[in-house]
């Protein structure tokens, strides 16, 4: 199996324990802080993380976090993506915040192996729309 692409974490040990709590999820002292966004990537936490998310006291810690979640999710666990509402609520989430997510939405739209991820190519086109910006 793929690993996800190597996150430059703009979160931290406090920030999974925040989300631990916030989506109901026991804490799990052998995944290392780094590969959190993988290790719990299940589909069943994908509405739990959108409304996480738009949670008004959402730190920008925790937003980088569920975004990578996420973008595991999506690209890891069989989540059909076409047509799919969560899907288009996560890339708009994405959007909405670019700056938040910019590093994210590279890493994935341009693997450093040239390898391209299954929704590489929905994040290069978000990507392409926001490149005059940075």
């Amino acid at each position: 199996m793929a690993t996800s692409p190597d996150p430059q974490p703009g979160w931290s040990r406090d920030t999974i324990a925040r989300l631990n709590a916030v989506l109901a999820l026991e804490p799990d002292d052998d995944v290392g802080w780094e590969d959190w966004p993988a290790a719990m990537s299940d589909p069943l936490l994908i509405e739990p993380a959108l409304l996480a998310y738009d949670r008004p006291d959402a730190r920008d810690d925790e937003r980088v976090l569920i975004v990578e979640l996420l973008l595991n999710v999506f690209e890891f666990c069989s989540v059909e993506r076409e047509g799919n509402p969560d899907w288009r609520g996560t890339l708009d989430r994405i959007e909405r915040n670019i700056d938040l997510h910019r590093s994210a939405v590279k890493r994935w739209a341009e693997p450093e192996d040239g390898v391209p991820w299954i929704i590489g190519s929905a994040l290069q086109v978000l990507l392409a729309r926001h490149s005059s910006r940075g």
